[in-house]
């Protein structure tokens, strides 16, 4: 039964939910640039509200493509196709867990690739956000949307959510207006979640996506409408809209 959350509530760090949001899921991993002043350091470690443990950042610059930015709140920037620098991090959801991610991203014209992957391609493959420049993507190990056009360089919101129960995967996406349903929907009873979620590029240091990411946030259970429009209407100023 999803919990009703009275307005005004602040329920992490910055989130303080607006009127008529419900919500039955917990975030579990939080990474959001809002959050930094820096590009976070090998080791260190990000959690959720209501999560039972931190968990751990690998991160890697050495060429330093990889920065932090003050505009829009704060967003991690990756301006070159060098895919030896990436981060990576949260939980192994490849089986058995239902669960939603969020996302604000912007792509950056240089290199095409995949922005939100999995860490792990040997459990499932497993990608959000941009495909070879292309916005919108979700892809749990099946498609329910992998596009070959639409390229900009608008500010992108993603809800992505896959239920273990019904194989059923679910994408809501929204620019300048908050979503009114689901953009894309899939069912397919290979699909599932990831072993943690790299920013940027393939495991292989391959398909390098050059983009502006806002934020990566995974709740463990499924988004509901109301719950994407309240996180649209909460974070839409932040991106401009």
């Amino acid at each position: 039964m999803p919990i009703i959350v009275e307005p005004g509530i602040e329920i992490g760090p910055g989130i303080t939910l607006g009127a008529g949001f419900t919500t039955s899921v917990t975030l579990i991993y939080d990474l959001d640039a809002a959050n930094y002043s820096a590009v976070p350091t090998n080791g260190s470690v990000t959690a959720g509200e209501g999560t039972t443990g931190q968990r751990t950042l690998t991160v890697a610059n050495a060429g330093a493509s990889i920065s932090w930015q003050a505009d829009n709140g704060g967003l991690f920037r990756k301006s070159s196709s060098l895919g030896t620098d990436v981060i990576f991090g949260g939980p192994n959801w490849v089986t058995g867990q239902s669960y939603s991610v969020f996302m604000a991203y912007r792509r950056i014209a240089t290199s095409s690739g995949r922005l939100l992957n999995t860490q792990s391609e040997a459990s499932k493959d497993w990608l959000m956000g941009l495909y070879n420049g292309h916005p919108d993507t979700f892809y749990p190990n099946f498609a329910v949307n992998l596009p070959s056009s639409g390229a900009d360089l608008a500010w992108h919101f993603g809800w992505a959510t896959f239920n273990t129960t019904t194989s059923l995967g679910q994408l809501y996406t929204a620019t300048s207006t908050q979503p009114t349903g689901t953009a894309f929907t899939g069912t397919n009873s290979g699909g599932g979640g990831f072993n943690q979620l790299r920013m940027f590029s393939r495991a292989a240091a391959t398909e390098v996506q050059t983009a502006d990411i806002g934020f990566v946030k995974a709740y463990s259970g499924i988004f509901t409408l109301a719950d994407v429009q309240g996180l649209y209407a909460q974070y839409r100023s932040r991106f401009g809209y």
